[in-house]
């Protein structure tokens, strides 16, 4: 199983650059979250999860079997909303044997 731990503490990081380049954090914007997978069933698993926590998916082969996910939403990037969606497709992904690889989002200028 991964560790999420890694994960929030860049959730911290990334604010702190944002704040620096004048990102307004609590303007809603499409935020995107990464993962891959052994295995195109568990990502689809994955993928029909996210679904129904209104993220919008998309799975696309990497290799004959691999796979890798992308889950889209339209929230804010404050630390509070983006550790509660890290946790949240962070534990959809690892209950489906996948490996989260983080998000991104475009800067919002004020």
């Amino acid at each position: 199983m991964g560790d999420i731990g890694p994960h929030l503490t860049t959730n911290v990081e990334q604010y702190t650059q944002r704040i620096k380049m004048r990102d307004d954090v609590d303007a809603p914007r499409e935020v995107e979250h990464f993962a891959n997978f052994m295995n195109i069933k568990d990502a689809r698993t994955a993928a029909r999860r996210l679904e129904q926590l209104g993220f919008t998916v998309e799975v696309s082969r990497r290799r004959v079997l691999q796979a890798v996910l992308v889950a889209r939403r339209v929230s804010t990037v404050d630390v509070e909303t983006a550790d509660a969606m890290v946790e949240q497709v962070f534990g959809v992904v690892e209950a489906c044997r996948g490996d989260y690889d983080g998000w991104g989002a475009p800067i919002v200028r004020e």
